[in-house]
């Protein structure tokens, strides 16, 4: 993905955490969870403004974009027994394929439907060394201020399902940090 805008994430809490750009301003957010009794509430995304404007509900299992919200069981689909691509659509927009490597330094990538990398993001968790700041990485051609935090959402949705799910199968966690599972 050449020439994309680089976002850098201050904190390795994905949920809680502000995401700054390099090249521009105008494409910083902060991202906050409400929990209550260690069970998350909802997160919100949050532009330059302050205002929440994109959010996972994560007790109804929704995201809400602009005022306008949908369960993720309408935004997501599975294609196939045995793909690990996952395909989410907002209405009748563009349908992107979202897909994590392991063994591509850990990378959650999502095209478009043509093929091309639309975003990825890189989340290292490591056991015995300093984990390295998330990064997000956002073509140019994301444009549009929905489209860029319906990516965002689908990113910060899919890294913490999957790290749950880590969490409920301690041996295969060790050989994802350790890069033994390969």
């Amino acid at each position: 993905m050449s020439s994309s805008t680089t976002l850098i994430f201050d904190s390795s809490k994905i949920l809680d955490s502000s995401i700054h750009s390099e090249d521009d301003p105008d494409m910083d957010y902060t991202i906050s969870t409400v929990k209550r009794r260690s069970s998350r509430q909802t997160t919100s995304l949050a532009g330059a403004s302050g205002t929440p404007t994109a959010i996972i509900d994560w007790k109804s299992d929704t995201f809400a974009i602009s005022g306008s919200t949908r369960k993720v069981e309408q935004l997501r689909t599975k294609r196939g027994t045995f793909s690990s691509s996952r395909y989410w659509s907002w209405y009748d927009q563009e349908e992107y394929r979202v897909k994590y490597a392991a063994e591509m330094e850990y990378t959650w990538s999502i095209y478009g439907y043509d093929g091309t990398v639309l975003a990825t993001f890189t989340n290292i968790q490591r056991f015995f060394n300093n984990n390295s700041m998330p990064v997000l990485h956002m073509s140019p051609s994301i444009n549009n201020e929905f489209e860029r935090q319906f990516l965002i959402l689908i990113l910060l949705y899919s890294e913490t399902k999957r790290m749950e799910s880590l969490k409920e199968r301690p041996f295969s966690m060790v050989a994802d940090f350790t890069g033994r599972g390969r």
